[in-house]
């Protein structure tokens, strides 16, 4: 029930997340088990959200976007 381009906080940053590391696995899995250990995994999981966030509302603030989401 939500308007197409609405804000859906955690879950639009995820999605992103989730699908590249699933691509990753499947194309370079060998690469994907080398550089992804549970600590850079937690990271990744972590800071994608907030920098998203982040430079969502820079570019709303510097008039780049129309909406800050």
């Amino acid at each position: 029930g939500r308007e197409r381009g609405a804000p859906f906080l955690g879950v639009d940053q995820l999605d992103f997340v989730v699908g590249a590391l699933l691509l990753t696995v499947i194309v370079a899995p060998g690469w994907f088990a080398d550089t992804f250990a549970l600590p850079v995994l937690a990271a990744v999981v972590v800071l994608t959200p907030v920098l998203h966030v982040a430079t969502n509302g820079i570019a709303y603030a510097l008039g780049l976007k129309d909406e800050p989401w």
